[in-house]
């Protein structure tokens, strides 16, 4: 079986420290092939085990809990080779561990986060791509990322709602099995807007759109549902994923439930990607003390689902 690809992410950050910590609990079928500098994994964590191949990117100029230029390149470097890996099949599957974006744009490459760029890599647009967030019984997909709130909002059209629903339904059947997803819209406005009263967004937007893409090929789609107890109806497994309009309508609820084991999944790419769902935690880099669960989740996902 081939390997997974794995960039450390920031060496500034805690990724290289998590990564090799999550290995010794949980190795892929296959191994790994690790990218990024092997001096930036603290020394009780950096033997060499079986099952872990490193592709060796050296880097310098950074320092623990410092975002600079020098970390943001090392970043770069890592998820840049390990992509390579998992687009020209040499891996079946894609890890990440945390960058910053702060230290990615100081190093000159102004990508939203790894998102973007992994698209990019692919020869994708931004919106051919979408995340998934997995974890605690749940599934959220984000109709909208890393945008502002109002922004969000402006984007709500059908046209952007219908390629959101294709990726999602498409992704979940082709990345994690699901025969027949069943989906669940999540409504803006409270009470789902309470037949205008609060809003008119589901009544002349998004009610009309769930109604007409309801079912289609290989998927169901109900809603627009209230946003306080469609979650809870999710998590009981009435609904396979939820799609979420905005950033936080989506991660609040995800992070509730799986605040130390989340994975995103990128949804699109021509190979399955994971990675955990927290940043680079500047002030608990170096201390040894970043919980690697989510790290761990995010190798059994690509274990699981990579080709």
């Amino acid at each position: 079986m081939r390997p997974v690809a794995v960039s450390l992410g920031d060496p500034a950050g805690i990724g290289p420290e998590i990564t090799l910590r999550a290995l010794r609990a949980f190795t892929p079928r296959g191994g790994v092939l690790l990218y990024g500098d092997p001096a930036s994994v603290p020394r009780r964590w950096s033997a060499a085990r079986a099952g872990q191949a490193w592709r060796a990117l050296p880097s310098r100029g950074w320092k623990h809990g410092r975002p600079s230029a020098c970390s943001g390149e090392a970043a770069f470097q890592a998820v840049s080779g390990a992509a390579r890996a998992a687009l020209s099949g040499e891996a079946r599957a894609l890890v990440t561990a945390p960058l910053s974006k702060e230290a990615l744009h100081l190093a000159g490459h102004h990508w939203p986060g790894h998102t973007e760029l992994l698209a990019h890599m692919a020869g994708l647009k931004p919106d051919e791509v979408g995340m998934l967030l997995v974890g605690g019984g749940l599934r959220v997909f984000l109709v909208t990322r890393h945008v502002s709130l109002r922004s969000a909002l402006g984007a709500l059209k059908p046209a952007a709602l219908d390629k959101a629903l294709d990726l999602c339904a498409r992704g979940l059947k082709s990345s994690l099995g699901l025969r027949r997803p069943r989906l669940a819209l999540a409504a803006l406005n409270p009470h789902a807007g309470e037949a205008g009263a609060f809003g008119r967004e589901e009544l002349d937007v998004l009610g009309p759109w769930a109604r007409r893409r309801a079912r289609g090929a290989g998927y169901s789609l109900a809603g627009p549902l209230p946003a306080d107890t469609v979650f809870v109806q999710a998590v009981r497994g009435a609904y396979d994923a939820v799609l979420c309009l905005y950033h936080d309508q989506g991660l609040i609820p995800l992070k509730l439930l799986a605040f130390d084991s989340g994975v995103n999944v990128t949804l699109g790419l021509p190979f399955l990607r994971t990675s955990p769902d927290h940043g680079t935690a500047w002030d608990l880099a170096g201390t040894g003390r970043a919980s690697c669960a989510s790290m761990v989740e995010a190798f059994r996902l690509a274990d699981r689902h990579g080709a």
